[in-house]
């Protein structure tokens, strides 16, 4: 790990395995998450963008301003618009021509299962394979058809997301909260099934091409007891060794505690390593005295 650097992307490659982007200088350095030995602090004081993707050439480019952004940001509105991506396109009154080539590219409808009665619908391109799937932490997931552009698999999703028990969106502070739920696999793909049986019914759409996925295999959380986990939400400071990565959420052994961060949180701070025995401020509320 670099020594001081700006944190830039969170996601998984092409092998379905989670790593971070460092920016340091003019320079863009991949790093995986496993097993890492993590001893970083943050500044907060100030968010700076994390550059723009160019899609024709399937490479990250830091921004050439080195521009500040506002909290809610992770890129400057130039560099938003070099990458020309919006995600609810659908909802847009007209698109870039980055978008519009991504949106005729295959996509694939999806139901992601994160737990029970937490059921998700969405899009995504097929050339990324799974990983839109493991970067949003569902656990498990129903691929049901691939179509011929997004427009066409946006259609499919609209009707699904109108009906009930399923959602469009999943904020992380709930992401957080759901992994400490316990996970059956055999249940989950039992509702899974069952819901595809009731949307099947209820829109005259049959998807007898369904594939399960089972992102749970990808997140390294076999032997750990997720229950346990102290969820970080205001800390600057992630110390420990990297046990698991659940989408964006990172889970780090310290100190016989188990600590679950949002990576996304930290994307677009400066960092550094700290040496020594650091002692973490773990949240009061969640602390146990005995």
């Amino acid at each position: 790990m670099p020594s001081d650097f700006l944190l830039a992307y969170v996601s998984f490659n092409n092998e379905n395995k989670p790593f971070i982007d460092c920016q340091v200088g003019d320079e863009i350095k991949r790093r995986e998450l496993f097993g890492q030995d993590l001893s970083l602090e943050f500044d907060f004081s100030t968010k700076y963008c994390t550059g723009w993707v160019d899609f024709e050439n399937h490479c990250s480019q830091i921004c050439p301003d080195f521009a500040t952004v506002n909290g809610k940001y992770e890129n400057c509105l130039k560099c938003r618009d070099r990458t020309g991506f919006n995600p609810a396109f659908y909802n847009a009154d007209s698109v870039s021509a980055q978008q519009e080539k991504i949106n005729q590219n295959p996509h694939f409808v999806y139901l992601a299962y994160f737990a029970p009665g937490v059921i998700k619908v969405g899009i995504s391109q097929e050339e990324r394979g799974i990983r839109r799937l493991l970067e949003q932490g569902a656990r498990l997931a129903l691929k049901l058809e691939t179509f011929s552009s997004a427009l066409i698999a946006r259609q499919y999703e609209a009707k699904i997301a109108r009906l009930d028990g399923i959602i469009e969106t999943m904020p992380i502070h709930k992401k957080l909260e759901l992994i400490k739920q316990p996970f059956n696999r055999a249940d989950g793909e039992k509702k899974l099934r069952q819901k595809l049986l009731e949307i099947e019914q209820k829109i005259g759409v049959l998807f007898p091409k369904s594939e399960l996925i089972a992102c749970e295999d990808y997140f390294h959380t076999n032997d750990i007891d997720l229950a346990r986990a102290i969820i970080m939400k205001d800390q600057n400071q992630l110390i420990g060794r990297v046990r698991s990565v659940i989408g964006s959420i990172v889970t780090i052994e310290h100190k016989d505690q188990l600590l679950a961060y949002n990576l996304k949180k930290f994307i677009g701070y400066q960092a550094r390593v700290v040496d020594g025995n650091i002692e973490l401020a773990l949240p009061s509320t969640q602390l146990t005295l005995f």
